[in-house]
């Protein structure tokens, strides 16, 4: 809107370069995370806004305390205030903030919700799960409930009364003139949804980690922010052969350069050893605006493909789930307990297993690990190089962001020539 204003008092086309404006959005974003996380992080701890039970520990040194959460807080309105400070507002963009806002919202909601169950169990006043070493938040029904909800009010709403969705399915390596299958809406509205919620919660379960979910975040934000651009040029679709939508899909390449510049930012804060969490209510929020530019942009079909990071996360759970009902149903708990599909879910808490203990160690066996090591695939036994947990996190993390530029480079592939 800024932008918009200056355009008008000066006539400069400088203010309507989206590439400048690009510019602009990046720094703004930037100096307003670099600026505010410090001062968030100094609070949370002294509140212990965490869901971790670790209790807080007073200590003149280095803290000691339990890490905060809800790093969002900052992320998500440093994006929002930067696009709207240098962006320009139309129907994609206003769907995209509405949406980013929403999902903020809700896990903003079930954030705060942990850190008051927490609160709960120190007092006594509820007890502690065995098993849970964090809080526990909203039910996944009332969280998921309200996702679908909201995500069918914009979709639908932009759908029907804009225009501004069509139905139609980029099917990765294959030719737009030959092959883009058109859905019926009643199926393309469930389908869109499906998206745009199970994307925003696979990015938060890969949030498992310091600094796992924020790189990928980064690559699928490259990867549509430059769909979104040739989306959105005549000239560069028609020498690309890509299909054009909408000049204001221009707007959405502006928007994810901010989101990089808010996790490139983040990621000073929350590399390893992570001063902060970005919590539900960045994952979700974060996750909902990427699934959301896949969908206004045509490209939901290459999200699995450059987010296959966030794929591995939820397919994993999902394994784990459905393989542990199945075992408890046909041998009983006991086998069941003691033969999972993966050590842990999501997978990169099987990696984690993986590299910390040796086989004699194990109190459970990992069906996907034994076929891993007949087929060639194990790990390559390192024990004297990981020698504690954070070094072991450090492995899984790296592998972590060196599989999402790759993933980043297939899509951009497939994308602009294997078609």
């Amino acid at each position: 809107m800024l932008s918009e204003l200056l355009y008008q008092l000066f006539h400069y086309q400088i203010f309507k370069s989206v590439f400048f404006r690009a510019g602009l959005t990046y720094l703004t974003a930037f100096f307003l995370v670099n600026t505010l996380m410090p001062k968030m992080i100094r609070s949370f701890r002294r509140k212990g806004i965490t869901s971790d039970f670790a209790p807080y520990q007073e200590s003149t040194g280095p803290y000691k305390g339990a890490t905060p959460i809800m790093g969002g807080i900052i992320l998500i309105p440093s994006i929002l205030v930067a696009f709207l400070a240098w962006g320009w507002l139309n129907r994609y963009t206003t769907s995209l903030m509405i949406l980013t806002l929403a999902f903020t919202l809700i896990g903003g909601a079930d954030d705060w919700a942990k850190v008051m169950h927490k609160r709960r169990v120190l007092r006594g006043e509820e007890e502690q799960k065995s098993y849970a070493d964090k809080a526990d938040g909203l039910s996944g029904g009332m969280r998921l409930g309200l996702e679908f909800l909201v995500t069918l009010l914009v979709i639908g709403y932009l759908t029907y009364e804009n225009g501004g969705l069509e139905a139609h399915l980029h099917i990765p390596g294959f030719p737009m003139k030959n092959l883009m299958p058109e859905l019926p809406l009643w199926l393309f509205l469930p389908f869109v949804c499906m998206v745009i919620v199970g994307g925003a919660n696979a990015v938060n379960l890969t949030d498992g980690l310091d600094s796992l979910a924020t790189v990928p975040i980064v690559t699928t934000a490259i990867f549509v922010g430059s769909a979104a651009y040739i989306a959105g040029d005549q000239f560069w679709s028609d020498r690309l052969k890509l299909l054009f939508i909408s000049e204001d899909l221009k707007e959405l390449s502006v928007f994810s350069i901010g989101l990089i510049a808010a996790c490139f930012a983040f990621l000073k804060f929350n590399s390893p050893p992570a001063s902060i969490y970005m919590g539900d209510v960045g994952s979700l929020g974060l996750g909902a605006a990427i699934c959301s530019m896949f969908v206004l942009v045509g490209t939901e079909l290459y999200l699995p493909i450059v987010g296959g990071t966030f794929l591995l996360a939820a397919i994993s759970v999902i394994i784990q789930r459905m393989w542990f009902q199945l075992a408890l149903k046909r041998r009983g708990r006991e086998y069941a307990e003691k033969n999972r599909f993966f050590y842990r879910a999501p997978y990169h808490h099987h990696a984690q297993e993986v590299l910390t203990f040796r086989e004699s160690e194990r109190q459970v066996r990992s069906i996907w690990h034994m076929w891993a090591l007949r087929l060639g695939w194990g790990h390559v036994p390192d024990e004297d190089k990981y020698l504690n947990r954070e070094q072991v996190n450090n492995k899984v993390i790296w592998n972590n962001h060196l599989r999402s530029v790759f993933l980043l480079v297939i899509a951009l592939m497939i994308y602009f020539k294997v078609r």
